[in-house]
């Protein structure tokens, strides 16, 4: 991990520990909502869907060419988008330094929760999450709204290794 003082100002602004944390908060939250939804068992996020998912919505070019619904299934979207696809694949690998950073800010922040295996969001964060999103820019204001989109989306996906899978990606 580069020391901070010596990170470009791209990476300080969209790769922060704190933002990062607050996109992992609204993707384990969608994830939940969805679990819940569906009653499934397992309700939290996974971590390596934690990487996918950050891929997914810190990417603009990505984050835009998303479903404007869940009920497109992954093997589609990847048919339709094999470029993204890649990228994403590749994200997961660029941005898995900074998502490990922030699941460390998020879990000392009270931000998130961690279990040996997934990352959920904490409830009682809430209302400073919303608070932080209602005064930001239209841009992060859309990332969170993607980031539980996407947490919901990968939700109804399958398993990690499915989604790994169809994304390229080994397990």
């Amino acid at each position: 991990m580069t020391a901070w003082h010596d990170r470009t100002i791209e990476e300080r602004n969209l790769l922060n520990p704190a933002f990062c944390a607050v996109i992992l908060w609204f993707l384990a939250k969608g994830y939940r909502t969805e679990a819940d939804a569906l009653v499934e068992s397992q309700s939290q996020l996974p971590l390596a869907l934690a990487f996918v998912g950050s891929s997914f919505v810190l990417r603009g070019q990505t984050r835009r060419k998303l479903p404007t619904t869940i009920r497109t299934s992954l093997p589609s979207w990847v048919c339709e988008h094999p470029l993204d696809r890649s990228a994403v694949a590749k994200g997961v690998e660029v941005l898995r330094p900074y998502v490990r950073e922030a699941i460390m800010f998020g879990s000392q922040s009270g931000l998130l929760g961690l279990t040996g295996t997934a990352v959920m969001a904490n409830g009682n964060a809430q209302r400073r999450i919303n608070k932080y999103v209602r005064h930001s820019t239209p841009e992060v204001q859309e990332c969170a709204s993607r980031a539980e989109f996407v947490g919901r989306w990968l939700m109804k996906c399958g398993t990690p290794s499915t989604v790994l899978s169809l994304l390229g990606m080994q397990p």
